[in-house]
């Protein structure tokens, strides 16, 4: 990981304000330069497998404009020749940190739930959309769970069963009456 240290000040942007991400333990710290370059959502496999989830959304950012502020002897990095990229995660918690291409090396990918603040860019882009899984949220309609405060759900559709030769037999043996309404 080549980010700049606190030490080795890169040039900031123009705004001059700074955003700080950590993992969840706290063992690193990072900060970028506001705003971002740009923010997307990754549903990749290999995103999908290194953070556990339906997609990972990541903001991007110059190299120059992004530091390590604390914990670089917590980082561990994993390499992958197929995709030519660099993945470095928290080796005390297992916090994705960077993602990191061969194609784009004046560029650094940050996982955005690291930072609890804005980043300057929403992510309105999606890369590898054809690998979206069937079970992912997709902003259906999600309705509070009655008796579990805090927990939302998607209703299921109702689905109307056809009526069958069956139904109308069993309707016929037990409630004649109810027969002689249905078939008129």
């Amino acid at each position: 990981m080549k980010l700049e240290s606190d030490n080795k000040r890169a040039a900031s942007n123009l705004s001059g304000q700074r955003v700080f991400g950590r993992c969840l333990c706290g063992a690193v710290e990072l900060e970028i330069d506001f705003p971002a370059f740009w923010a997307w959502h990754d549903h990749s496999a290999a995103s999908r497998r290194a953070h556990g989830a339906a997609y990972a959304t990541y903001i991007g950012c110059w190299r120059k404009h992004a530091r390590l502020a604390k914990g670089r002897r917590s980082i561990s990095r994993f390499e992958d020749a197929t995709t030519e990229s660099t993945r470095s995660f928290c080796s005390r918690c297992g916090t994705p940190l960077l993602y990191e291409r061969k194609r784009s090396p004046h560029m650094v990918n940050i996982p955005r739930a690291l930072f609890t603040g804005r980043t300057g860019r929403e992510p309105r882009y999606h890369v590898a959309i054809e690998e979206l899984q069937d079970w992912a949220y997709t902003g259906n309609r999600l309705v509070p769970l009655k008796g579990h405060p805090g927990i939302v759900w998607e209703r299921p559709k109702s689905r109307r069963r056809p009526r069958d030769v069956d139904d109308l037999e069993f309707l016929d043996r037990h409630v004649p009456s109810v027969r002689a309404r249905i078939v008129r």
